[in-house]
């Protein structure tokens, strides 16, 4: 491909639509308000849904395929799910907008059909001359005023639209960052997979610095930065999943309609709005999803980071929602009258990494029948659970806890149940400690702590 000499040549646009096709689009573009009604009313009532939907997504997310990660990589989750709920938040009212603008503009229509001469400002009663003329000038003509309004309500329209893209975008990339992740970290081992981050990271971060290179003016100048620079752009054309089109003819057509000034100010304004709200997002999510931050209401002598000195609600069935999952483990009561524990461990995505670490699966003969090696890894799977978990009931170890595999709740939450007997109990405060220890050496991994009070039935 030639480079061209001269990027400032002008630029042809396509030939105009015949006639026919012209008077028809006029006569789409005229009645597209009541579609614009239509539209805005479903995406109302569709977007009051999606916070619930993803709070639903996100928690089973959580509790299912969240690897055990550190640093950023634990934060991520959090951070697009906050994104997605406030672009939820201004789709709600970019269309809660559209929609009250456009009523009072079929409003106004109506009324400019009743009087057609629209207002008569040396008409107006309890005012002066002055006033009537002041008027005049700053409100103008009532046709004139439902034309603009109109026009609004189609950009605001259009803005609607370009989140309602940017929503799909970030839940697209979210879904493939996540299945990407599902697959491939259980089947690499731990160094392998700081392995493909740093490749990750270093794929991305050359991306972004070539985005940055091209965005200078003196290298865009240049005849072969300017091929570099549509190539590049040309690119970015895959992760927008075929919805680059109506994405660049809506942003193209504001481009090209305001000034400069005016386009930078207005993305300067939506982004520090938009930083702001995923902030405030942000920290109230973590702390719906861990009740231990409380990072905008502190206390000076309160803490909640040491299981056995905080009493989790989500750790006693009897104050626990039904809906809600279990965070590591659970009992009966925080005040138990009986003499014995039911207990309920959950089994998360995150704690099967951990188990895959310490328990390789056997092979067994590909001539077995397959109920034969259902049964055979069963019983495996049974006796590596209870070899692995250390449940202790104040400072006794509870030797033999005969976890059963079991789903719990609306959610279907896996995890192991048993009922333990101890016969260490005490009357008041007691502690179940619940950790992972290979063997008696190994040092042992603890899930939770989970204190409670038993007072005996008299």
């Amino acid at each position: 491909m030639p480079i061209p000499t001269d990027v400032t040549e002008p630029i042809t646009p396509e030939p105009a639509l015949p006639p026919d096709q012209q008077e028809k689009l006029r006569e789409l573009t005229t009645q597209s308000w009541n579609l614009e009604l239509v539209i805005s009313g479903a995406a109302l009532f569709a977007i009051l849904q999606l916070p619930d939907l993803l709070d639903q997504f996100f928690d089973y997310i959580r509790y299912n395929f969240m690897s055990q990660t550190a640093g950023f990589y634990t934060l991520f989750p959090s951070l697009a799910y906050s994104m997605m709920k406030v672009t939820c938040y201004v789709l709600f009212l970019a269309f809660l907008t559209n929609f009250v603008m456009r009523a009072l503009w079929v409003g106004l229509v109506g009324l400019l059909a009743v009087y057609p001469t629209g207002v008569h400002y040396d008409r107006i009663p309890f005012t002066t001359p002055y006033a009537q003329k002041k008027m005049a000038d700053e409100f103008g003509s009532l046709d004139r005023y439902i034309l603009r309004l109109d026009q609004r309500c189609n950009i605001v329209f259009a803005v609607a639209f370009l989140f309602v893209i940017s929503l799909v975008l970030m839940a697209s990339a979210y879904l493939v960052i996540l299945g990407v992740h599902s697959v491939l970290r259980p089947l690499l081992s731990a160094q392998a997979w700081q392995y493909v981050k740093m490749g990750g990271s270093l794929l991305i971060g050359l991306f972004i610095l070539i985005g940055f290179l091209l965005s200078i003016p003196k290298v865009r100048a240049h005849p072969v930065g300017v091929i570099a620079h549509y190539r590049f752009r040309a690119l970015n054309r895959f992760f927008y999943w075929g919805m680059h089109k109506p994405f660049a003819f809506i942003t193209n057509t504001f481009y090209s309609h305001l000034p400069y000034k005016k386009i930078i100010w207005a993305i300067g304004v939506m982004i520090v709005v938009f930083m702001a709200l995923i902030l405030v997002e942000f920290t109230a999510d973590l702390s719906r999803a861990d009740r231990r931050v409380s990072t905008l209401n502190r206390r000076h002598l309160y803490t909640a980071r040491v299981d056995s000195l905080y009493l989790n609600p989500v750790a006693y069935d009897n104050q626990r929602a039904e809906a809600d999952y279990v965070d590591a483990a659970a009992i009966q009561a925080d005040v138990i009258r009986e003499p014995y524990i039911r207990l309920f461990i959950a089994y998360p995505k995150a704690l099967d990494t951990l188990l895959t670490r310490l328990s390789a699966r056997p092979d067994w003969s590909d001539t077995l029948p397959r109920t034969e090696r259902y049964r055979l890894f069963a019983n495996w799977s049974s006796q590596q659970t209870n070899r692995l978990m250390r449940i202790s009931v104040n400072d006794s170890l509870y030797a033999t806890p005969d976890l059963l595999f079991t789903k719990r709740g609306p959610q279907e939450q896996r995890g192991w149940q048993t009922v333990l007997v101890p016969g260490n109990l005490k009357t008041g405060r007691n502690n179940l400690r619940i950790a992972i220890q290979p063997d008696s050496l190994a040092k042992a991994e603890e899930l939770v702590t989970i204190p409670f009070w038993y007072v005996p039935e008299n």
